[in-house]
């Protein structure tokens, strides 16, 4: 009975042993930039460094697809970079713009996408914050921060206590298989397919009937949530302490969406209010955008054609109010 409590003890040992040395691999592995994978766009925007843009486009999905980014950089003379990403809230873009500008990268303006959506992410967007992306950076108190607020109080005490642990309890993310990935993918040039998207379309992609972007059961409400409010103030924070002109967008919506959201209205007047203190250039989306459904590939995002015109229309406000250009360049289209 002795010898087979022994053999427990050892098993036990040598399996804690071995957990504590993968955790404590995973904390050098994971942490390495060049070993970032590369089909994240959170992890490509987090991977930049020591790069100089004149320009930054921060935000949600909406912001991502907001530019045709090629024709932006032409049109506004400038050199830009979208860091917005599917399915981020203001605390995912907090994070994100934290980092970008920790690896030395450079921008003077900020263009960052403000709607009522974020203020509510947890029920607009499928996920409203990736956990296992910034994980890694558990040892920085601004990504501690953020990220325990989404842990139940087990978990942030055992990360506490273990911090490598938090690689098992999400196994998924950072197993053997996944290290062995992200050494074959770096065995090969990375591809640049988040860098300069070509959305460029000539023609409008045509839908004759709204009814097809709406399901029953609205209408529905958004709700204000303080702490992504918090984090909209920090990322103006942030913008302000590193001497980064703020430029505030909308990106067009389909207008239908004021009567799927009850309190579309008074959840918008609330998110102006939020910003007056600000005073910073401010760009509401077209109405003409967004009364023509022939622009959209679904309620909150434009198509190819819609993406085209909104960066035109978004250059010309840029040299009106910014720039003080008095025009652009003609397009045909």
């Amino acid at each position: 009975m002795k010898n087979f409590f022994k053999k427990i003890l050892v098993y036990l040992f040598v399996s804690l042993l071995i957990l504590t040395l993968y955790g404590l691999f995973c904390e050098w592995f994971f942490g390495i930039q060049k070993y970032f994978p590369n089909d994240s766009k959170r992890a490509w925007s987090m991977k930049q460094q020591s790069q100089q843009y004149d320009y930054a486009v921060l935000g949600s999905s909406r912001a991502e697809e907001a530019f045709d980014m090629l024709l932006l950089d032409s049109l506004i003379q400038e050199k830009g970079i979208n860091i917005g990403c599917n399915g981020s809230g203001y605390v995912d873009n907090y994070l994100v713009l934290n980092k970008f500008l920790q690896n030395k990268n450079t921008i003077k303006t900020l263009f960052l996408q403000v709607d009522i959506y974020s203020l509510d992410p947890e029920h607009n967007f499928s996920n409203s914050f990736h956990v296992y992306n910034f994980l890694p950076f558990w040892h920085d108190t601004i990504f501690k921060s953020a990220i325990s607020h989404y842990l139940s109080s087990s978990d942030q005490m055992v990360f506490n206590y273990a911090p490598w642990m938090r690689f098992y309890v999400y196994n998924k993310y950072f197993s053997p298989i996944e290290v062995i990935r992200r050494l074959k993918q770096n065995s090969y040039p990375e591809k640049k397919r988040f860098d300069k998207p070509t959305w460029y379309f000539s023609t409008p992609e045509l839908k004759t009937d709204s009814s097809i972007f709406f399901k029953k059961g609205l209408p529905r409400e958004i709700k204000i949530q303080p702490f992504d409010v918090e984090y909209l103030k920090r990322i103006l924070r942030l913008a302000k302490a590193n001497n980064i002109q703020v430029v505030l967008f909308t990106s067009p919506d389909f207008i239908q969406q004021e009567k799927v959201f009850s309190n579309y209205f008074s959840t918008k007047n609330s998110l102006d209010s939020l910003l007056v203190p600000y005073s910073f250039i401010r760009f509401e989306a077209d109405e003409s955008l967004r009364n023509n459904i022939a622009l959209f590939k679904d309620p909150a995002h434009l198509n190819g054609y819609g993406k085209f015109l909104h960066t035109k229309s978004f250059a010309d406000k840029y040299w009106k109010f910014v720039k003080r250009r008095p025009s652009i360049p003609t397009l045909t289209y």
